[in-house]
């Protein structure tokens, strides 16, 4: 959370934070098989996530950068699909490398994959903010100082209502959704006798596949909208149209997978209800 209030308030090129916050991720990785406590594990946790997390915030604004409004969502919904590829394969690569190599050697794959991630990054990743358009042009060259940046200070947008109501939503449906998954061994694996690490972490992948699969829809889904509510007003558009998009995932899908997954571990065993299980969870994922 600290990386991404930190780098999406900066007034610095697009193109300069990837380089900047790749290393901070791929450090960690190289690192954490040599700790030799849980509190070396936290803090290079700390880090990494604080490298890592500002590629949300800043990819999204590259993409209001790229493209139109009526294509911004689909190309967002792109956007989160292959951001989420990453919860649906960790799982179960993470679970196969635990049951039959060394959690270690995991890391140290990672850790290379982010060297390359940065170089690929520094050379081949343009800048896409327009001239003129960025807080850093505004200010004369000749006056320009070192400044600290606040990360706390965007948390003055939630004023808004809108915003708030928006970021509440958003932060109940991603709680639900490390609710369901993170216990994932101690309800799904202990009611259906799954003790195999390679096992469990495949429980993951419907979930993720949900994730890749709804991102993409849905943002096409609110580009229809929008398109079709400008066209009601006369060519006024309003940015809360996106939301009726996701009102059915969030209010339906969501917590009723939630539930039923709840019933049918409690009341459902073998094969059958693990299925089922796996089915909520793919829907779960979609909302």
């Amino acid at each position: 959370m600290l990386g991404l209030l930190l780098r999406g308030d900066s007034f610095v090129r697009l193109w300069n934070i990837y380089p900047i916050n790749t290393p901070d991720r791929s450090r960690p990785k190289h690192d954490r098989p040599y700790h030799q406590s849980v509190s070396e594990l936290m803090l290079w946790r700390f880090v990494q996530a604080f490298g890592a997390s500002p590629g949300v915030s800043v990819g999204a604004g590259a993409i209001a950068d790229i493209y139109k409004l009526e294509e911004r969502g689909a190309a967002m919904g792109i956007f989160f699909a292959a951001f989420l590829i990453g919860p649906a394969l960790a799982p179960p690569i993470g679970g196969f490398a635990a049951q039959y190599a060394s959690w270690r050697a995991l890391q140290y794959i990672i850790g290379v994959s982010g060297c390359l991630l940065f170089l690929c990054m520094l050379f081949f990743f343009p800048e896409t903010s327009h001239p003129g358009m960025r807080g850093v042009d505004k200010i004369p060259h000749a006056s320009s100082t070192k400044v600290f940046v606040n990360p706390l200070k965007s948390l003055a947008l939630l004023r808004s209502p809108h915003l708030m109501a928006v970021s509440m939503a958003s932060f109940t449906v991603i709680l639900a959704d490390y609710v369901i998954l993170v216990p994932l061994a101690y309800t799904i694996g202990a009611r259906y006798n799954i003790t195999s690490s390679a096992l469990i972490g495949a429980c993951f992948i419907p979930a993720g596949l949900g994730n890749m699969i709804g991102a993409p829809l849905s943002g096409r889904l609110s580009d229809k909208i929008i398109i079709q509510w400008r066209a009601r007003r006369g060519g006024v558009w309003c940015p809360e149209d996106r939301l009726r998009a996701a009102m059915f995932p969030a209010i339906v899908l969501v917590p009723l997978t939630m539930i039923a997954s709840g019933l049918l571990i409690e009341f459902v065993p073998g094969r059958l209800g693990l299925v089922l299980n796996l089915v909520c969870l793919f829907l779960n994922g979609m909302g």
